[in-house]
């Protein structure tokens, strides 16, 4: 497989800097929306050489498929072995696109943004959060249909999730990750349980990344509004999802949630 570390390097520096100039929310929970995440130069590549479809593989055609039962949510894992299955004149392209966003920089920048809210969820004081042993996986996703996830927490292993938005223009804006309050049982009657406060900009070269664990400050309740139009049609929702989980991938090799870094 070709590969390319200069550009893979320069996506890095690119990226960890974007995530440290991009100021946190802390409500609900610790999060940013950066934009600009990647070079402009790069991100016009990127849209300019979407692998073709049948480099994807289905997410899980069981639960997401179309009326005719073709996958309506599909994958390439980064960087290698999703990689394999795209044309060899991309492969150092998106080589370098994983290898940058599973980069020990990246990993940094978004563990010291997010380090209150991770500490509990580590167990650990926030200064020791980038010293906890951590493994990453990145997938390009091609989505052709809307869905609806509601809100909901992540178990671990997963800690961490960062969406990389790869929209050609502002068209499907209105389709990024939400993020939730929760209402005390005494405001229900006069309130849904959980309150959209936040939703990410499906905007060009922009993103999101938070800690959707539960905690008892700040809980990560975090989902997906079912957009008005529940097909995309000719413009299909892609984007770039990264979750970092605890340990290594070893020690949870029988997780069927959990993508492989590497082949073997």
């Amino acid at each position: 497989m070709d590969t390319d570390v200069t550009l893979s390097a320069h996506i890095a520096d690119h990226m960890a800097k974007t995530i440290k100039d991009t100021a946190v929310d802390n409500t609900p929970c610790q999060h940013a929306m950066p934009t600009g995440l990647f070079p402009d130069d790069v991100y016009e590549r990127l849209l300019k050489n979407i692998p073709a479809r049948d480099a994807f593989r289905p997410m899980s055609l069981e639960l997401f498929h179309d009326e005719n039962g073709v996958s309506t949510r599909d994958l390439i894992e980064l960087p290698e072995i999703g990689v394999a299955r795209i044309s060899k004149d991309l492969q150092s392209l998106w080589w370098a696109v994983g290898t940058a966003i599973m980069s020990q920089k990246v990993k940094s920048a978004v563990f010291e943004a997010l380090a209150e809210d991770l500490a509990p969820v580590l167990n650990v004081t926030e200064s020791q959060v980038n010293d906890q042993e951590v493994f990453v996986s990145t997938a390009l996703r091609f989505e052709t249909e809307s869905y609806h996830m509601p809100p909901h927490f992540d178990d671990l292993p997963r800690i961490a999730t960062m969406l990389i938005y790869l929209p050609e223009d502002d068209s499907l804006d209105g389709l990024g990750t939400s993020l939730y309050d929760y209402a005390p049982k005494w405001q229900r009657p006069f309130r849904a349980a959980h309150r959209e406060l936040r939703r990410a900009p499906f905007l060009p070269n922009s993103g999101i990344y938070f800690s959707g664990n539960e905690r008892k400050k700040r809980p990560g309740w975090h989902g997906f509004e079912r957009a008005n139009t529940a097909t995309l049609g000719e413009a299909p929702r892609v984007s770039l999802l990264t979750t970092w989980y605890t340990g290594n991938q070893a020690m949870h090799a029988d997780s069927p949630d959990i993508l492989p870094v590497s082949r073997a």
